[in-house]
């Protein structure tokens, strides 16, 4: 859309000499998409993360996965849902993106991330990984060195989970306290209540959907990003199958769009060219946040992200247009010498 010059000045927009920056810049009509669900469940041992986890994640998808930090407990439900099982070697916030790589390599359409606390205050997450590089540091200093370093490896991960190629389930642990509560008979007796997710301070934010669950093994809706289907404050009583499967249903009446792998076969295409994966690169993946998609490139099997493929197809096909560009003139260039040198 062109603004006229007189209106773009009057509006404070783009006059004639700056149209051309932003040629690419414009608002279309805005559209529901169908989008994967991202699921924080939170609570105190024994609320019922992992059961609630898995009996939602039943009614989501046909594949479940589940990325077991706790000593393997999710095993002891396997008789009452099926699903995928890893028990994680590590905390280590660079394992659990090869873990997602390997889950979208064998189709888990919903992932469960049990507990995601550990890649944060586990041993080998996040925190530790900071002290062990400040630590190790001439500094000292957490913010000029320890920070700095494992930062990035920290956004890699949460890339890597929001890009991830179906829905997500989170559980999180809270530090827990007690408080005195009135019992039934009139008594009074400790209940212990759960207070901030152990995660960083903002992790609540990444998530479209946030359920608290308490003792009794209920859920209360703190966050839900899906318009019209649950009130925040809502509560839900022994979340099932049904809850997850509400979800799904809610994001399925939204325009689809391409998946990771859709994306991944545009690339590798012979006749995809620079030009052509330079905007893909710049423009869908980067807007939709899929750049950070864990996967293994089809033509080397090697752990990757979506962004690192494409520029790595790109920097090929740069160079492959370049060499041939520059074929036809050294080819004339050898014959004139050949003439020169038979003269």
């Amino acid at each position: 859309m062109a603004y006229p010059t007189e209106a773009a000045r009057n509006t404070g927009g783009p006059t004639s000499h700056t149209q051309n920056q932003i040629d690419s810049l414009d608002f279309e009509d805005a559209t529901r998409p169908a989008t994967n669900a991202f699921i924080a469940l939170t609570g105190p041992a024994n609320a019922g993360k992992t059961y609630t986890a898995l009996a939602m994640a039943t009614g989501m998808g046909t594949t479940i996965g589940v990325c077991d930090t706790e000593r393997g407990r999710a095993s002891h439900y396997a008789s009452l849902f099926p699903f995928k099982h890893l028990r994680m070697p590590d905390y280590r916030p660079q394992t659990l993106v090869k873990a997602l790589a390997v889950g979208a390599k064998r189709g888990i359409d919903v992932m469960i991330i049990d507990s995601g606390t550990h890649y944060w205050s586990g041993r080998g997450g996040v925190l530790e990984q900071v002290d062990r590089t400040t630590s190790a540091s001439r500094s000292g200093n957490a913010f000029t060195s320890g920070w700095k370093s494992v930062k990035p490896v920290e956004h890699e991960m949460w890339d890597a989970i929001m890009a991830y190629p179906g829905h997500v389930i989170m559980t999180l642990r809270v530090k827990t306290a007690y408080e005195l509560v009135t019992n039934k008979s009139g008594g009074v007796e400790p209940k212990k209540v759960g207070l901030k997710p152990d995660q960083r301070a903002d992790a609540e934010y990444e998530f479209d959907f946030v359920g608290d669950l308490d003792m009794e093994h209920t859920m209360t809706v703190s966050k839900c990003s899906y318009p019209g289907l649950f009130e925040s404050g809502e509560r839900i009583e022994l979340p099932n199958t049904e809850t997850g499967n509400k979800i799904v249903r809610w994001l399925s009446e939204g325009t689809p769009l391409p998946t990771v792998q859709d994306y991944v076969n545009r690339i590798m295409k012979p006749e995809s060219t620079y030009e052509q994966l330079l905007a893909l690169y710049r423009g869908e993946l980067s807007q939709r946040g899929l750049l950070g998609a864990a996967l293994f490139a089809p033509d080397t099997n090697e752990q990757t992200t979506l962004g690192g493929l494409i520029a790595r197809i790109g920097a090929a096909r740069k160079a492959a247009a370049e060499s041939a560009a520059s074929t036809p003139q050294s080819t004339e260039q050898d014959a004139h010498n050949q003439e020169r040198s038979a003269a």
